[in-house]
């Protein structure tokens, strides 16, 4: 442990003594090969915890092969932050041969691979890469690169629930993942996570099979961050969502008479949104047909839930559209062609958001104003807050899950000359993302909107204020990124009146979260 304790010294992360003591606990169950669930919050080091415990395992089994793979979309930039912290902790040196996850395998014949697998210590890969690489290299060479694995961490375990909380099943890869644990070595699991919701963390225990065991730390509190709930009244929202949420009726009674009268609406929609509608539509030459636990045994079911999930699907998604995205994108939406009898009602109430006017200051000039149209109440409330906070010299991260809503507050800022305003969506090149991402540590840049894609690899630390436009369907994501913010003010806008006050409530709870009329 005193090896260890010295490779701490200079990092920045705060109180090493958890750390360190939560290393030893997963040395000491390592040992009994069970499999571990490290469940500490956000921004509180897990991944340093993790690599330590890989570089004294390595010390302790110079034989033995490590694998650290991510569930997360950006599954490649974990491996490769995991990478440049282990070049830190002297891993290079001291383990030989890494996989490096940016390049991956690009270029190289199965030979070349296998050779790489079998030189490495340690593999740094996204689930994916080194899975499809596995079968590929076992069927055609008949080498399991499996064969000498004795530790498996997996980053970021919360999003193993991806597709369970629809009733789908896990991903194909880590479904792989455990038969190959089952099948051979029975090598234990480290995942890490930092959900604060006690049914995500169970279902990922059950995962992980009946002997695990859970490390649970969700009372540190290294960073303090302030949250604060800003609610907007706007009636034309409210009418527009009331009116959504009554049309959800029918076809959410459909889906319940078939399925199961005690569905709930949210869990029908986590159903619509998980490829019900697909597989229903799929080839059917035998019945039943599969919808997560619920099963479908007639044609006559069959074409009643189509049509039902079908117009589910439109409702919903002009909903997000209506609460998360521009009021352009919304009345476009409802006005195509393919979806103007299903949208007749809403008409008479979309007008209204037409008819609505907004003021807003410019930065060099406050006493000035600038008259808009056709503008998300949350655009206003948000220029607002910035104008507020940048006026004295602070930072704004500010996340949206659309790019048209994002798009649209960029030009506005830019229109009302506020100073150093850029945009990170999944569209942004790799090296202007990076360009952006240095300016933003160099105060060149002061306000930095981002989509969840866009914003990969973003140091909430240099944040001063956090706002968040929209609530995302996984709060998880929310709590990540508050946690990960460490000493800031962040704002949640949301429409008062509309479903989105469910959601918030949630997240509330989640971080003690006040809010603020």
């Amino acid at each position: 442990m005193e090896l260890m304790d010295n490779l701490l010294q200079g990092l920045t992360i705060d109180q090493r003594d958890y750390q360190l003591q939560a290393v030893q606990e997963i040395l000491t169950h390592y040992k009994e090969s069970r499999s571990i669930l490290l469940n500490y919050p956000y921004g509180t080091g897990k991944t340093i915890i993790a690599l330590l415990v890989l570089l004294k395992l390595r010390l302790d089994e110079p034989g033995k092969q490590f694998i650290f793979t991510s569930a997360r979309e950006a599954a490649g930039l974990r491996c490769r932050q995991a990478v440049e912290m282990g070049k830190e902790f002297g891993f290079i040196a001291r383990l030989g041969y890494l996989f490096n996850a940016q390049i991956g395998g690009k270029g190289l014949n199965l030979s070349q691979k296998l050779k790489m697998y079998q030189a490495s210590q340690v593999i740094f890969s996204p689930i994916q890469t080194v899975m499809n690489d596995r079968f590929q290299i076992k069927s055609r060479l008949k080498v399991d690169i499996f064969a000498n694995v004795s530790l498996c961490i997996v980053d970021e375990a919360t999003d193993l629930l991806a597709r369970s909380m629809t009733g789908f099943r896990l991903s194909k890869y880590f479904q792989e993942l455990f038969q190959v644990r089952k099948q051979k070595n029975n090598f234990p699991i480290l995942a890490m996570s930092g959900t604060r919701d006690q049914y995500k963390a169970q279902f990922i225990m059950q995962v992980l099979g009946e002997d695990a065991h859970q490390m649970s730390r969700l009372d540190l509190s290294p960073y303090e961050t302030i949250t604060q709930i800003k609610p907007i009244v706007r009636d034309d929202y409210i009418k527009n969502d009331q009116t959504i949420s009554n049309l959800l009726t029918k076809p959410v009674g459909t889906i319940q008479e078939i399925l199961d009268p005690n569905l709930s609406r949210l869990e029908i929609v986590k159903l619509s949104y998980g490829g019900a509608l697909d597989r229903l539509r799929g080839d059917q030459s035998t019945y039943p047909i599969k919808l997560g636990k619920y099963r479908v045994t007639t044609n006559d079911d069959r074409i009643q839930l189509i049509n039902a999930f079908a117009l589910l699907f439109k409702l919903t998604h002009a909903r997000l559209l209506l609460l998360e995205s521009t009021p352009g994108e919304y009345l476009k939406y409802t006005k195509k062609e393919e979806n103007k009898e299903v949208f007749q009602s809403l008409i008479e109430v979309s007008s209204q958001i037409i008819s609505y006017r907004v003021d807003l200051p410019r930065y060099d000039k406050p006493e000035e104003v600038t008259t808009r149209g056709l503008i998300h109440p949350k655009i206003e409330l948000a220029i607002n807050i910035i104008h507020e906070h940048i006026i004295r010299g602070a930072k704004v991260l500010l996340f949206t899950r659309y790019l048209a809503l994002g798009d649209q507050l960029r030009m506005i800022l830019e229109t009302l000359q506020y100073p150093g305003v850029k945009y990170l969506s999944g569209k942004t090149k790799e090296e202007s993302r990076h360009i952006i991402l240095d300016q933003f540590r160099k105060e060149d840049v002061n306000v930095l909107i981002f989509t969840p894609v866009g914003g990969r690899g973003l140091n909430l630390e240099e944040a001063d204020v956090v706002i968040h436009l929209d609530i995302t369907s996984n709060l998880d994501d929310m709590t990540q990124r508050r946690e990960r913010a460490r000493g800031c003010i962040e704002y949640v806008l949301v429409l008062q009146g509309t479903s989105e006050e469910g959601k918030v409530k949630e997240y509330a709870k989640l971080t003690s979260a006040s809010t603020v009329e």
